[in-house]
């Protein structure tokens, strides 16, 4: 069944994120929030797994990997590629996700049809003014040395994010380098075009992400 426009359970993370971010006003860089085409529409594939039919082209970005190299449009090529937005001073759902991207990663190389070949799992930071390189090449293989962590300055950020519909604020703390920072909770999944083609909602299951995973990629 067609969902409406993006009207899954990404979007009632985003809202939520959105009125805190009236809320708070004042204590945001700013909230960046993207409505998709209205001919965008999501697809219920899995258990907590949509797929976009119609892929979307994201907007030309670029951004650094912590080992150094340009990650832009290019990097994006040949590869089923899966996005989290977050930061390493995360408290709960950055560790947790990149947990579950584990073991994703661990069930796609076992699996027996070369269902890991060309996937890469990519973690965005949307809080450049702490992560840098070096703290994201620390943090990011903790979870798996294949994995790579990605950020640059907000502008460069704003750039994917909102092509992709993904939000993220800052809100200040008891100091200036302690803050927490909110953000979208879906996984995004990019294909060997470099374009959107799926979301995992949050709570993120590896199991069910693995399954979605393949379903979309069946379509391809």
């Amino acid at each position: 069944m067609v969902r409406s426009v993006v009207k899954v359970r990404i979007v009632g993370t985003w809202l939520a994120v959105a009125i805190m971010a009236l809320v708070l006003g004042a204590g945001l860089w700013r909230t960046f929030r993207i409505e998709p085409e209205p001919q965008a529409h999501f697809l219920e594939i899995g258990r907590n797994a949509y797929i976009l039919p119609k892929p979307d082209q994201l907007a030309p970005f670029g951004l650094m990997s912590h080992d150094g190299k340009k990650f832009d449009n290019a990097a994006l090529q040949g590869k089923w590629i899966f996005w989290f937005f977050g930061y390493t001073h995360c408290p709960d759902i950055c560790p947790v996700t990149l947990a579950v991207f584990n073991q994703v990663h661990k069930i796609l190389k076992e699996g027996p049809d070369g269902a890991g070949e060309n996937v890469r799992f990519v973690f965005v930071s949307v809080d450049p003014e702490r992560d840098t390189l070096e703290l994201l090449g620390k943090y990011v293989p903790q979870f798996n040395p294949e994995f790579l962590g990605v950020t640059g300055n907000v502008q460069d950020l704003a750039k994917l994010t909102e092509s992709v519909g993904v939000m993220f604020g800052k809100v200040e703390g008891t100091a200036p380098d302690r803050y927490f920072v909110d953000h979208s909770s879906a996984v995004l999944l990019t294909n060997p075009k470099g374009m959107l083609n799926g979301v995992f909602p949050a709570p993120q299951a590896a199991q069910d992400m693995v399954s979605g995973f393949l379903r979309i990629r069946e379509r391809y």
